[in-house]
């Protein structure tokens, strides 16, 4: 079913979640990487009666104080030390910043600064240099917008950089 059976905002929310990017993202990448290892890799506290009981707990005892997952961690700490359950999350994020300034740097550079944006006349070749050179340097973050131009520049490549002009 499409639709969230609560009106509440979180459970809503948590709904959203479980139906999309848990299903679509996180259980997709943890099989990806259990099975390109071998393993067989089990979610326990995705069961469907835990996750139906939590479901209908009231939002003050989902969150509290910001925390997130309150009453399971709460109910965990006599069994994990609070270094591990208060840590901050981890996720699967991929290291572009640290690629970008390290094994792919002079791939991101090159791609970049080189033609094909370039004959685009969509881009100021002085803001994409310094946006490579700041990332690159560590003084900022740009790793997306880095990834965004590199997809682009990709797109441009394979299918013959052929595109019309914008007009202003």
């Amino acid at each position: 079913d499409a639709r969230s059976p609560t009106r509440e905002p979180l459970a809503r929310v948590q709904y959203l979640d479980i139906k999309t990017y848990l299903v679509g993202d996180i259980l997709t990448k943890v099989d990806r990487a259990s099975m390109a290892h071998a393993l067989e890799v089990r979610e326990p506290l995705l069961d469907h009666k835990l996750v139906e009981w939590a479901s209908r707990l009231p939002a003050s005892l989902k969150l509290q104080g910001g925390e997130g997952k309150y009453v399971f961690k709460k109910a965990m700490e006599p069994y994990l030390p609070n270094d591990i359950l208060y840590r901050k999350k981890m996720g699967f994020a991929i290291p572009l910043a640290s690629w970008f300034r390290g094994p792919l740097k002079e791939k991101v550079r090159s791609a970049i600064l080189g033609p094909v944006l370039a004959q685009t006349g969509y881009f100021n070749a002085d803001y994409l240099r310094e946006l490579v050179d700041q990332h690159q340097s560590g003084l900022r973050d740009y790793s997306t917008p880095l990834w965004t131009l590199l997809m682009f520049e990709s797109f441009l490549r394979l299918n013959g950089g052929e595109h019309e002009q914008l007009e202003p």
